[in-house]
């Protein structure tokens, strides 16, 4: 049976139109039972209401001016809710297709669907209810108070809450409008675009939600978002106390973690950009494309980056970040990195104030450090290799088996330890600074590179080219030292591995370098040019010679300890070449002086003759008017040169000082007659008075 009413209830109250399939009561309520189908009745203020009960349907109602439907176990079809209206869906009730300007209420047990929101319209699903397909829009709003809403659209000027447990499903809310996820409430699946904001504060929480197209989400106190996507034009911005877990940043999409904050399990991928603001990031994949971004005392823990890109700085922090193939982790203007992993094809760059620390390099990975940048603590692993640049500083690297540092243009290692298989190459303008080479660790300087204080251990190699320094160089027994170049020590050192090449060794400061290992396959050249070259063991130079080159101040020395000392009546194994400067000494440590003692020229050799017994030494080059001899000091013989041979010698000059060599005491050293820049512990006689008369 099917009654069907155009008028209003309230105008035609006639007893004569009811039936037993619907009745209308003294107070006007109109209930409509099973069966029934009431058409395009109006509902209006003073009514009473209408009532639809379990298999009761009504089609095309309007509820309007503080009118009321209740749908309790009945079914409503296209109903108008007007403003000021109420449609109230109880247990079984279900309402389609209706349009709300008013109020639809839903409570346990009911269920909306393909409800449109107009314009000051109102849908709240409470506790147990269900919404499907609400499509809201211009100041109208969606509220999941408990209950369930799926698929609904949130249109311009319309909204979505979500809160006391309610949940939202796959709504999609863009141009403009807005999703509030609040004290319990959940939205899954949610879609933001077109300028639609999503809220998740205060408990809420989001999962599945996609961003784009000028879509934000914004996190934040107490804010839960996980596995959000977001994509091109989309952002995703979480502040103090929101969390973000397995964000996906697409390209073109951002996501922003600020002060307070916190992500993790997030992926970037290629165009994706991941930047935090004082909030902190962990297990963070970047892949290749990716960006990671850290300032503003942002902190980053365990990012793995793979072809991605992490950019660390102005306070930024980032720990334990895995760099791998493809990816680029830099650190700068006072970004710091603790504890990061480098491996095949990553790279980690620390410039411009950044600061890593703890790196490790394995198998394919790189680490630069330049333009003001500082590492410490970095081990260098098998297949990687750190590079010191442009100005940049590296200190207490461990570079093991098969890794590698490299250090020029500008750049500074100081504190590296090279084990065996390691190896160091100090290159143009690089410095390294107290490099020990342990075991089987090589260091190469190159020309224009400058090695300071470096140890050679046991099993230990250094290699110096032509034009490379080296100052302050200990090679200590086992170790081993190939100068096929220009060695340049400026200072003390002592070499008392083996030693190979056939380059040249400059003692150029006011030091003592110390020659005690082995050097039978030596055949280069020993100069002196300030301060002393100490020959400590037998054939400490091999075949090499010595060269003298006068200093503008101090002295000169070779010293032949008792090891390397030739035999009375025998000759010194190396050439010496231009001995003949004022401020040059030849200094006998293990051959005592004896008081009239005297060296002379004999064609192409100096023979000393010291207590009745001769040593001779084979010299080249400028040669001096006269050689004195002299105590050292220390019980040894001093030769020590008066200026440059003339065209022929005054007897009467080489006279006066062989004979004021022969009234020095055994303790001149300590007389200190004249000031004089010979070795320490020295002050030959003759250094201020003979040589100033000679022609």
């Amino acid at each position: 049976m099917s009654l069907n009413f155009q008028y209003r209830v309230a105008e035609y109250p006639r007893d004569d139109v009811e039936s037993t399939s619907w009745q209308r009561t003294r107070a006007m309520t109109i209930t409509v039972s099973s069966g029934v189908t009431s058409s395009g009745l109006i509902i209006s203020s003073g009514d009473g209401g209408l009532v639809v009960l379990s298999g009761g349907t009504v089609e095309d109602i309007t509820v309007e001016n503080a009118g009321q439907e209740i749908l309790s176990g009945g079914m409503g079809i296209g109903d108008t809710i007007e403003h000021l209206g109420d449609q109230y869906i109880y247990a079984g009730g279900v309402a389609t297709g209706a349009r709300v300007n008013g109020h639809q209420g839903i409570v346990a047990g009911g269920v909306a669907s393909a409800t449109t929101l107009l314009s000051g319209g109102l849908e709240d699903a409470n506790a147990g209810a269900v919404a499907i397909g609400t499509i809201a829009s211009s100041g109208s709003e969606v509220l999941a108070g408990g209950g369930l809403t799926t698929g609904a659209t949130v249109l311009q000027g319309a909204g979505e809450v979500i809160s006391g447990g309610g949940v939202a499903s796959r709504t999609i809310v863009s141009s403009g409008g807005f999703e509030y996820v609040s004290s319990g409430g959940t939205a899954d699946g949610s879609t933001i675009s077109r300028g639609a904001l999503a809220y998740v504060f205060f408990d809420g929480a989001t999962s599945g939600a996609t961003v784009s197209s000028g879509g934000k989400q914004l996190v934040r106190s107490g804010g839960v978002a996980s596995a959000t996507a977001v994509l091109s034009g989309g952002t995703e911005d979480v502040s103090s106390g929101g969390t973000l877990t397995r964000t996906i940043v697409g390209v073109g999409g951002q996501e922003n973690v600020s002060a307070g904050a916190m992500a993790s399990g997030d992926t970037i991928e290629s165009g994706g950009l991941l930047a935090v603001f004082g909030g902190s990031i962990a297990d963070e994949a970047v892949l290749s494309g990716g960006v990671v971004m850290l300032a503003a005392g942002g902190d980053g823990s365990a990012t793995t980056l793979s072809g991605g890109k992490q950019d660390v700085n102005n306070d930024g922090f980032a720990s334990g970040t895995i760099v791998s193939s493809g990816g680029v982790d830099y650190i700068s203007a006072n970004g710091v990195a603790s504890a990061a992993a480098v491996s095949n094809g990553g790279q980690q760059i620390v410039r411009a104030s950044g600061i890593a620390s703890g790196t490790t390099v394995v198998s394919g990975g790189v680490a630069y450090v330049s333009a003001y940048g500082f590492a410490s603590a970095t081990e260098v692993l098998s297949g990687g290799a750190d590079a010191v640049l442009s100005s940049g500083r590296a200190l207490g690297t461990l570079v093991s088996a098969g890794g590698r540092e490299v250090i020029e243009l500008g750049g500074v290692a100081s504190g590296t330890t090279v084990l065996s298989g390691g190896t160091e190459y100090v290159l143009s303008s690089g410095t390294a600074s107290g490099t020990v080479l342990d075991g089987g660790g090589v260091a190469y300087v190159s020309s224009g590179g400058v090695a300071v204080a470096a140890t050679v251990s046991s099993g230990g190699k250094a290699v110096v080219s032509s034009g490379g320094v080296a100052t302050g160089l200990t090679v200590l027994s086992g170790g081993q030292l190939t100068d096929n170049g220009a060695l340049t020590v400026s200072g003390a050192g002592s070499l008392d591995g083996i030693l190979l090449g056939s380059g040249t060794i400059t003692e150029a400061g006011g030091g003592d370098l110390l020659l005690s290992g082995d050097g039978l396959k030596f055949a280069g050249t020993a100069v002196i040019s300030g301060g002393t070259i100490e020959l400590g063991a037998a054939g400490a130079l091999g075949s090499g010679g010595v060269t003298f080159v006068e200093p503008a101040t101090g002295s000169a020395v070779l010293q032949i300890d008792a090891s390397d000392a030739p035999a009375a009546g025998g000759t010194f194994t190396n050439v010496i070449s231009n001995f003949s400067g004022a401020h040059e000494d030849i200094d006998l440590r293990s051959i005592a002086y004896v008081a009239g003692a005297s060296a002379t020229v004999v064609g192409s050799t100096l023979v000393l003759t010291d207590g009745g017994k001769t040593y001779t030494f084979d010299i080249a080059g400028s040669t001096a008017g006269a050689y004195p001899v002299l105590s050292d000091g220390d019980g040894g013989t001093l030769i020590d040169p008066i200026g440059a041979a003339p065209k022929a010698i005054d007897p009467k000059v080489l006279a006066f000082a062989h004979a004021a060599a022969a009234f020095v005491p055994s303790d001149a050293a300590d007389l200190a007659l004249v000031s004089s820049p010979s070795p320490t512990g020295q002050t030959p006689f003759l250094h201020a008075t003979a040589s100033a008369t000679v022609p």
